[in-house]
Order: structure tokens, then sequence, then C-alpha cells
């Protein structure tokens, strides 16, 4: 007997009438939880609360700190409102927000009220106040009389319940994505690790062939680190690799990303850097690597260096593996030429300061192929 799928009536509802709000709050609340962004999820119920439910003053703030440290930004939205809030009246709202405990449980969840200004205002707070804590701010609709009181009822108990779906669903994207960066981090530096790389590449190529742009990739190993291992013991090394991640987070801007490829090599992708740019990080790079010492115990100290290859997007390469394999091998080109180098695609070997300062890079070769001093 062939299986069919259960008939569903169509439910008809009447305007104006309960019906109507409870199937409007169904079909925001589904199309909630298709959402997986909650940036893109607070703007879609922000239109839904528009179109379902007449709400025309939205206004979102980033909230930061609490109690009397508590200030907020006005997050841009790009919707059509038929109200603007004024910085006056943003400003009053933080006011009053300071004097209420926004972080207890009471306001964590559903609708509340704020009367400020002369004005009742409504407000759910959305997120985590650890990461991103947020308030999303309306007017209160106006009572419409007595005759519609059966449905000024069902429409806030409609509108209450999709707050706290709202709600609860950011709460969870929240967390997903603190699940997501972990996962994307190295336990020991603190650095991104190998699995996060691939994906950041492919980010990175996109976003420069969109703009026309470049990226760099740096490909880092540790010259003689395994002997550190043997003469101070694990413990030792991995306290040097925890302090090389830091040097290498410290020399570059808050943009660019570092990840510890695996055990003692390091990835770095310098975003929108060509490469005489890169050249000249990778050389500062290798310099503070070299003159700092590293604490391994009982007063001692001991030092590396680091032999870096330089591969530049699109100069050089424009796939994912033919850049990696590129920065790779100038990498190894440097170890076979005495290490503590820095190496270019198609340029000549940097080893001290020599000749960064005034000597642009060559003209990239054949792939694959170097020159040596």
């Amino acid at each position: 007997m062939a299986i069919k799928p259960k008939s569903i009536r169509r439910f008809t509802v009447s305007p104006g009438s309960s019906e109507e709000v409870f199937t409007q709050m169904v079909a925001g609340c589904e199309a909630l939880w298709r959402e997986t962004h909650l940036e893109s999820m607070v703007k879609r119920t922000m239109k839904l609360l528009q179109n379902n439910f007449g709400i025309s003053d939205l206004s979102l703030l980033k909230l930061h700190g609490n109690g009397d440290e508590l200030w907020a930004e006005k997050v841009p939205l790009r919707l059509k409102m038929h109200h603007e809030w004024t910085k006056a009246q943003m400003d009053e709202v933080v006011a009053q927000f300071k004097r209420i405990p926004v972080q207890e449980a009471d306001y964590g969840s559903g609708i509340n009220h704020l009367d400020t200004g002369g004005l009742s205002l409504c407000f759910a707070l959305l997120g985590d106040p650890v990461s991103e804590w947020y308030a999303l701010i309306w007017t209160e609709p106006k009572a419409q009389g007595e005759d519609n009181h059966s449905q000024n009822y069902s429409t806030e108990l409609a509108l209450d319940f999709m707050i706290k779906q709202l709600q609860t669903t950011c709460r969870w994207l929240t967390r997903f994505s603190e699940t997501q960066t972990l996962l994307n981090m190295d336990d020991l530096t603190g650095l991104y690790n190998h699995r996060y790389l691939e994906q950041a590449i492919d980010r990175e190529i996109k976003r420069a062939q969109r703009y026309d742009s470049a990226f760099c990739l740096l490909f880092i190993d540790l010259d003689d680190f395994k002997p550190i291992n043997d003469k101070y013991g694990h413990l030792a090394g991995s306290q040097v690799l925890r302090e090389v991640a830091q040097i290498l987070k410290s020399t570059l801007r808050d943009v660019d990303l570092v990840f510890r490829y695996g055990g003692d090599e390091f990835v770095i992708l310098l975003i929108e850097s060509d490469a005489r740019n890169g050249l000249k990080t990778a050389q500062r790079i290798r310099e503070r690597i070299q003159y700092t010492g590293f604490s391994v115990g009982g007063g001692a100290t001991a030092h590396v260096t680091a032999s870096i290859g330089v591969a530049a997007f699109p100069e050089h390469a424009q796939e994912k593996e033919r850049l990696l394999a590129l920065a790779d091998e100038c990498m190894y080109e440097s170890k076979r030429h005495g290490k503590n180098q820095v190496v270019l695609v198609g340029s000549p070997i940097l080893a001290g300061n020599a000749g960064l300062a005034n000597d642009p890079p060559r003209e990239t070769k054949e792939k694959g192929s170097w020159e040596t001093n």
C-alpha cells in the first residue's frame, strides 16, 4: 500500500481576527528558525514586527558594561522607519537602563516595559551579556478600545511568544558561535588551528577577487626547536611556542590572522597586503624571534630562530593549494640556505637587515624557482 502524506486543511482566517494574529506569529517564528546568523535574524524579526504587528519605531542597541558603567551604541539596520529615534531619546533610554539590573533573570526573557521621557517603551534583551548583548526597543502600542480587547490580548500573547523565541534562538546562536570558535582554536597557543586555515584562505580569496585586492601568506618554521625539547623538556618547549605565538600576535595588526599549523610551524594571513608589505612583516617577525630570550625554567633562557616563506595572492598564485605550496617551499628554501632567513617567491633570500629597506622584490620568475644571494 502506498504511503501518502496526511492532507491538512488550509487554515483560513478573517482579517483582524485573533486567528490572523496567530498565523502571523507562526509564520514569523518559522522564518526565525531558518536563520543562522544573529544579526540577520534580528533584522528579519524587526521586519516581522513592522509588517505583522504594525510596530514602526524599532531600534536596536548594542550594550556594553553594566550598572553605572553601562553604555550603548545604535546598530545601523537599514530598515524603513516611520519614526527615527533621536540621540537625546536614546541617551535617556540608556540612562534609565543604568538604574535597573538589566542582566538579571527577570529581564532576560520576554518583553519588558520602561517609562521614560513621557514615552511608554517596550524592550527585549537579546544575546548574552558575556559576549554579545543587545536591547530591542519600540514604543508600546496603544490600546484600541474595549471592543477590541480580545484582539489586543491575542496580539500581546503572540508578540511575547515571538520575542521569547527570538531570545532563545539568539542564546543558542551565541553559544553555538562560541563552540565553533573553540573548535577553531589551538589549545596550547590560543591561535587559530589548521582546521580553520583553509576556510580563512577561501574567504580571503573570494574577498580579494571581489574587491580587486591582495593578501599575503607567511609560512613560518622554528629552526632547531627539537634541541629545546630534548634539553629542557616538553613543558619548556610548550612555553616557547606560547611566547612565539605572542610575538606573532603583537607584531601584526588586529585584522591579520595567525594559525598554528602544527608542531613548531605557524601560518600568517596578512589581509590586504601585497608582496612587499608581506616581506617587511616577515622580516620584522624573524628579527623579533631571533633576539628574544625565551624562558625555559630555572632562570635559564633559550634562543630560537625562524625560517619564513612568503607568497602573495594574486601575484604568485590564484589557487589556495598553489599558494600554500609556494609559501611552504619558500620556507624550506630558507632552511636549505642556512635558516633564519626570509624567502619571497621569485626574490632574493633576506637575512639580517640587508636589502630590505631599498630593494623592492623582483618580478616573479617561473613559479617554484628562486634566486639566491
